[in-house]
């Protein structure tokens, strides 16, 4: 471990002592705060309620935090005999510690009542006060376990959530492989056909592999795509790579692309509008030219199909909605 790790890892136990050592003292504060108020101009009162109630208080919580973060942590490793000891000598040892407290206090800790006159004041005795002690660890060792209880939930929570997101990122990454692989074959056999045309090898072969291996480099390796989330910008660069390509291997069914709207300062999850128009492409009975339209606005991103010879206004109108239907994704507004 070096020293970075090592600085960073003490600074964030720090921060978890401090913070609930304030919430722990603040409760105990405001536990004995209408003591403190009443008692303020009476001297012995006021050192029994800050000995008794303050001191005692701090002790407790340094119980309770060894119990929550030192010791209870032996379960997880399956470690259960050591936490039993643990639990059980850490609570001897706080005994111990109030009693020692109460050496040095005697007045305000072991004392057990104001004596007649001439009779020595009574003290409590030490297995008698061990028995009081033993009952307020006890105490804080059954809100110990429950505090650790609750904080494993909470962590196990937040692991199930990572693995979700892990799961649907690794989803996502095969639907994207999966769809790189159909799209190579799709157009792979299309070059094919076009390669065999001596005549087309330099005019549309040679770009067509050019684009396709563009494509491919940025649906498989780009940086943005692999974290999901890249600029509009970008992906509208990529998509008209993409369209460039469709044409010039599939003239019997060329793709127009009117865009509405600015992309400026806007980011989308990649590649989905190549997979949306994929989609349309396959929706299409007959080859035939293609419309589409692409509306940028502040929050999400629509693709809507407009053929260029539509039966209808009413038919339109079907199509259109089919294809909003079919795609609509958001945006953010931030760059990657």
């Amino acid at each position: 471990m070096d020293a970075v790790t090592w600085a960073l890892m003490t600074a964030g136990k720090t921060y978890r002592y401090l913070v609930h050592l304030a919430v722990c003292m603040a409760l105990v504060c405001l536990y004995f705060l209408p003591s403190l108020l009443a008692n303020w101009s009476a001297p012995v009162a006021l050192q029994w309620i800050m000995i008794r109630g303050l001191l005692f208080g701090f002790i407790n919580f340094h119980l309770f935090y060894a119990l929550v973060f030192v010791i209870l942590p032996l379960h997880a490793a399956k470690a259960h005999g050591k936490a039993v000891a643990g639990v059980v000598l850490t609570i001897l040892f706080f005994c111990l510690l109030k009693y020692g407290v109460g050496l040095l206090y005697p007045e305000q800790v072991l004392r057990r009542a104001i004596p007649l006159v001439g009779f020595s004041p009574p003290y409590t005795p030490f297995f008698t006060y061990l028995r009081y002690t033993l009952q307020t660890g006890i105490a804080v060792t059954l809100a110990a376990y429950a505090y650790r209880i609750f904080l494993n939930w909470r962590y196990s929570d937040q692991e199930s959530r990572l693995m979700e997101k892990a799961v649907m990122e690794t989803s996502r990454q095969y639907e994207r492989m999966a769809f790189s692989s159909q799209l190579l074959l799709r157009h792979l056999r299309a070059l094919e056909g076009v390669l065999d045309v001596e005549t087309e090898r330099d005019k549309t072969g040679v770009p067509g592999i050019l684009a396709l291996s563009e494509l491919l480099r940025y649906m498989l390796y780009d940086r943005s795509v692999q974290a999901g989330k890249t600029t509009l910008a970008k992906e509208l660069h990529y998509y008209g790579i993409y369209l460039d390509l469709h044409n010039r291997l599939f003239p019997q069914q060329p793709v127009q692309l009117h865009i509405e709207g600015a992309s400026t300062g806007l980011s989308v999850e990649p590649l989905l509008l190549q997979t949306a128009t994929e989609k349309l492409l396959q929706e299409q009975a007959n080859p035939a030219p293609l419309s589409l339209w692409l509306y940028i606005h502040n929050d999400s991103l629509e693709l809507a199909v407009h053929p260029k010879k539509a039966p209808s206004k009413l038919l339109s109108r079907i199509r259109n909605f089919r294809a909003l239907r079919g795609f609509k994704t958001r945006l953010y507004v931030e760059n990657v």
